[in-house]
């Protein structure tokens, strides 16, 4: 009841998020940002893949989310309506790995946020103990993503960051399910239009009494009679899975429900109740965005099956198929939960209130409707950009493949690629044709703007959670491992040099420890994140490091004994990230603290 866009992205208990897919039709930044980060603090990687409807306001510069550039002509759609989330979690303590699978009716966007009333859906699969139904929905939504990234220029997420695809696991995690031997409740529109699938998946074993529709938007106009409500429930009885004298319900915006403000007289002398939409959350003021049909049954109790998803109550979100000029539109059908009430007191918990925006005391005159304003498609662009990412390197930024693209250079003027761009290297560039923003990727994973002067703690704060990462983008509270190593109250009579060496070994300590739990397959990143952020405590730990270098001693080797690695890792990746930080603290040339212990 309380689901929300961001909450469907929040990782469960005890884990992070890995990398997900989501489609839909619109986005914002606002609400992107917010989702990436709810989804995990990850930023040097594509954490999260997003197949939006082509549009001039592409969002390209969210650090850790990858726009994918959606084809523009001979698509197989007519639209990318689909409101779909496929994500992977990894459990922070274990091996385990959580598939969510959500749907929902709402865009990414402020408004399912606030007054748009809206639905979702959503279910967490366990890898290691995965129900026969969960399987079956989430490999349908993943051939949907699997189609979708035939469409679009995906480039970003098809190269190696740290070593591998940033959705190597999930794939894997995928394919390693049993096979399914239950048909799907995920439907989409690629080869069939969602009619005969909800009407396939609608049937109750028995002719139901009830039939209930909903949808933002209808029909502008063309198709004739009391239009697609009233064609759907003559299938539906033709297929014998309605009674010709069901109670009809249809939930409309009195003040913008299109074309069916002139069809309201046919759908009341159809049997139709028009009616006004309620929600928990809005009450009787906000504006109905879901999309859901209910077919049930029962008097008191009800029973029956609920379809919800992207497709509106129109020809080309229902009735077609993407490939034969519709939509590409997604949902699932599933059972009514035990124990609903057909009528029950406002917010029992038993009342349908709690599920669907619907009530069953007032209806709506056929004249008080008015058709609003019509749907206008969006604004596509004529062109895509050229590239998806620029290349930093040695103080220059150019483009794949030696291509010369003019860029809006760090002084805010165009120039051509290869441009100079002096340290550090930015995140988002802006190409002067089209005004894209598209990322930059630098030693081979994304630029992310990170701190230049970190102390011990802040070091331990991130590396310490490892692989869990931190928002570099958000203030962080501070979590276990980001205390003083060392009180004030202890160091008032310790010597410098006493200070300085108990504050280095419990440094290196704490880090050996996370270092020989790894997992072999995060090593890569695990010896880039050391790098970076041991180097960037050069200033801060300024007394600390200056010891070590007054006592001509280096003492990072120590990392590098075998009982402080995992097995089957390639120790010249720690040994050349401590190299680095061995130059950069100015110790580089000194022997080895431990040259006596064999290390």
């Amino acid at each position: 009841m309380n689901t929300t866009l961001i909450t469907l992205f929040m990782p469960p208990k005890d884990c992070f998020g890995d990398f997900g897919f989501f489609c839909g039709f619109t986005a914002t930044p606002n609400v992107m940002g917010q989702i990436r980060r709810s989804f995990t603090g990850e930023m040097a990687r594509p954490v999260l893949a997003a197949f939006i409807h082509p549009t001039m306001n592409a969002i390209s510069d969210i650090s850790g989310l990858a726009w994918m550039w959606m084809r523009l002509r001979d698509r197989g759609y007519n639209l990318l309506h689909a409101k779909v989330a496929l994500l992977g979690f990894r459990k922070r303590d274990e091996d385990g790995y959580i598939i969510r699978l959500a749907v929902s009716t709402g865009n990414w966007t402020q408004d399912p946020l606030t007054d748009s009333i809206d639905l979702f859906w959503s279910i967490d699969l366990q890898t290691d103990n995965p129900k026969d139904q969960d399987i079956a929905d989430i490999r349908a939504a993943w051939n949907m993503f699997e189609w979708l990234r035939e469409r679009g220029d995906c480039a970003l997420i098809e190269r190696e960051y740290d070593g591998a695809l940033p959705y190597a696991r999930l794939k894997e995690q995928i394919g390693h399910l049993p096979a399914a031997t239950l048909p799907p409740r995920f439907i989409d529109s690629r080869s069939q239009a969602l009619l005969p699938q909800v009407v396939d998946r609608l049937g109750l074993g028995k002719k139901a009494d009830r039939l209930i529709l909903g949808s933002g938007y209808f029909e502008a106009e063309g198709d004739g009679g009391a239009g697609l409500p009233e064609r759907f429930r003559e299938k539906l009885v033709e297929e014998k899975l309605l009674k010709k004298s069901a109670t009809l319900d249809l939930f409309l915006n009195p003040l913008s429900c299109q074309g069916l403000a002139m069809r309201g007289p046919a759908l009341t002398a159809a049997g139709w109740n028009l009616r006004c939409p309620i929600s928990a959350m809005h009450g009787e003021v906000g504006r109905l965005h879901a999309k859901f049909v209910l077919l049930g049954a029962g008097h008191d109790e009800a029973v029956g099956r609920v379809y919800l998803g992207s497709g509106n109550l129109s020809r080309n979100g229902f009735e077609k198929a993407a490939s034969a000029g519709g939509n590409l539109e997604a949902g699932v059908v599933v059972d009514l939960p035990k124990g609903l009430k057909w009528r029950s007191r406002k917010n029992s918990k038993h009342g349908f209130a709690t599920l669907l925006p619907i009530q069953f005391n007032e209806t709506v005159e056929p004249s008080k409707l008015h058709s609003g304003s019509g749907f206008v498609p969006p604004e596509e662009p004529e062109t895509l950009p050229p590239v998806s990412w620029l290349i930093w390197k040695d103080g220059t930024i150019c483009a794949p493949g030696g291509i010369v693209l003019d860029v809006i250079g760090p002084d805010g003027a165009s120039c051509p690629t290869p441009c100079i761009w002096p340290a550090p290297a930015p995140a988002v560039v802006t190409l002067t044709h089209g005004g894209w923003r598209v990322p930059v990727i630098a030693e081979g994973v994304l630029a992310v703007p990170r701190p230049s002067e970190l102390t011990v703690e802040d070091v331990l704060a991130g590396l310490q959670a490892f692989p869990e990462p931190l928002d570099a983008d958000q203030p962080d509270d501070g979590r276990e491992g980001g205390e003083p190593m060392v009180e004030a109250s202890d160091t008032t009579d310790l010597p410098p040099a006493t200070y300085a060496i108990r504050r280095m070994m419990s440094l290196l300590v704490r880090l050996g420890e996370t270092q020989a739990r790894l997992d072999p397959r995060d090593w890569q990143r695990w010896c880039r994140e050391l790098r970076e952020t041991l180097r960037a405590i050069c200033k801060q730990e300024q007394p600390m490091i200056g010891f070590f270098r007054d006592a001509k001693a280096n003492p990072l080797p120590a990392l590098m004994d075998p009982r402080m690695c995992p097995g089957d890792v390639n120790l010249t990746l720690l040994e050349q990230s401590l190299k680095a930080v061995a130059r950069e603290w100015k110790i580089d040339d000194l022997p080895s603290l431990w040259a006596d212990e064999g290390t």
